[in-house]
């Protein structure tokens, strides 16, 4: 299953101007959507993860639906389209087998004030119209105990332990709302893939078929440059996943008790081969040409601020190896990070405007995709995707403009010896990319005519 195509009509703030209706290419690869805080991101993920979960499944993820209709409007709607693998993803029922593109689509509309019988806040109503689209899905993607259709969702908060007991019954749930559930609760974890990894151990010392050679091909998969500084996942025991460094000997160290970074990357590759397994019945690999297995199911990955947590190095990595090692899942990320925009896909790279913007989501044009892509992370922080608009601490701000101003009066053969000696100091103080250099002579050059 891939998703081609995003509708959000008057779901929170993509209302009128700003709502969305994006097209993606459906295949494996990576999809980043950037934006600015409260731009919708998160509100952008979880809306798709519903429109492909089906009705029973958003109701199972969200409770109360309160606040997800616009303000000014009566009604709202999310539609995803989606195209399926004929060798992975089953109907059931009988009748023949839906060709084409799949229209998946959820509403909710306000209750008629007229009719409520109580005092308060009346509560969105989500329905599934009924569409010819919709009747396929209750075949498809939306059917109880199908085969394939694989999706799964994950939030910022990718814990390896804890989580509330009604997080960690929700987790592990059949079908999408088990694969589904750190997207929306932030309590929830992600610890049944430890689990996971020690039963495939106890049936792999049972000798049961095929638990050994699925335990081996896990492990690889973790240990093939997942973790940085030379760590990686090696061995587990009925303690849990350990954790070694090239080169040195000993047990090596838990997983638990690595940084953040390591747990969160970990349990989310982990978690994803696990679902992958759950829903196939098998984590099929082929090698990858420098070493290493790629793991070939397909699905949809979705994954809210996939940079959290992780230093610049790795946020830099993480988009090329899971791309690597999941060739055809289609992720679809949101972030904050310049480094994880530079792994985009042509065609992926999606602005939201910031929240007082009134514009919708789009696709960025070829010329700023290779900016970003192709510039380093300074030009892409300082491009229109990000915003920003100076690389530099207020006090090195500061600093710069006084340069600039000295700059000028040597230049033009009127600085004093105290102002010459200033200059230079401060020229030696300051360093500047290429970008920045350009701009500060530009202003000097701009203050001499």
């Amino acid at each position: 299953m891939y998703v081609t195509k995003v509708r959000l009509t008057d779901i929170k703030g993509f209302g009128g101007p700003r709502a969305v209706e994006l097209v993606l290419p459906g295949q494996g690869g990576w999809t980043v959507i950037a934006g600015r805080n409260s731009s919708g991101k998160s509100t952008l993920l979880q809306a798709v993860a519903l429109a492909l979960g089906g009705p029973s499944v958003a109701r199972s993820l969200v409770a109360d639906f309160g606040g997800w209709i616009s303000a000014s409007a009566s009604s709202g709607s999310v539609e995803v389209q989606v195209t399926h693998e004929q060798s992975a993803d089953a109907f059931v029922g009988s009748g023949r087998r839906p060709a084409g593109v799949l229209p998946l689509s959820l509403e909710w509309a306000r209750p008629d004030l007229t009719k409520l019988r109580h005092v308060g806040e009346p509560r969105p109503v989500l329905s599934a119209p009924e569409t010819a689209g919709n009747d396929r899905g209750l075949r498809g993607p939306w059917a109880d105990n199908t085969r394939g259709w694989f999706c799964a969702g994950y939030g910022p908060f990718r814990r390896l332990v804890g989580g509330s007991g009604e997080a960690q019954r929700m987790m592990l749930a059949q079908g999408p709302a088990g694969r589904m559930a750190t997207l929306f609760h932030e309590d929830a974890s992600l610890a049944e893939g430890v689990s996971w990894l020690i039963d495939l151990r106890l049936r792999q010392l049972e000798k049961q078929a095929g638990a050994g050679v699925l335990l081996k091909s896990v492990l690889g998969l973790l240990g093939d440059g997942l973790l940085p500084d030379g760590f990686q996942i090696k061995r587990v025991t009925s303690d849990g996943v350990w954790v070694t460094r090239r080169g040195h000997r000993g047990p090596g160290y838990p997983l638990r008790e690595m940084s953040d970074g390591y747990r969160t990357v970990a349990a989310l590759v982990l978690d994803i081969v696990r679902q992958i397994h759950a829903v196939y019945g098998a984590v099929d690999t082929e090698p990858l040409d420098g070493g290493g297995l790629a793991v070939t199911a397909p699905g949809v990955v979705l994954i809210d601020e996939v940079d959290a947590h992780l230093h610049v190095t790795w946020q830099r990595k993480i988009g090329a190896w899971l791309r690597e090692h999941f060739p055809n899942i289609q992720f679809i990320v949101s972030s904050h990070s310049p480094y994880i925009c530079q792994a985009a896909d042509e065609g992926c790279l999606i602005r939201l405007p910031g929240p007082n913007e009134d514009g919708p989501a789009e696709v960025v044009d070829q010329e700023l995709y290779q900016r970003i892509v192709y510039g380093s992370g300074d030009d892409a922080a300082l491009s229109e995707l990000f915003g920003m608009e100076t690389p530099y601490s207020e006090r090195a701000e500061e600093k710069r403009k006084r340069l600039v101003v000295l700059e000028r009066l040597v230049y033009a053969g009127t600085a004093d010896e105290q102002q010459i000696g200033e200059y230079e100091a401060l020229t030696e103080l300051l360093t500047s990319s290429l970008e920045s250099r350009v701009a500060e002579v530009t202003a000097r050059l701009v203050g001499e005519e």
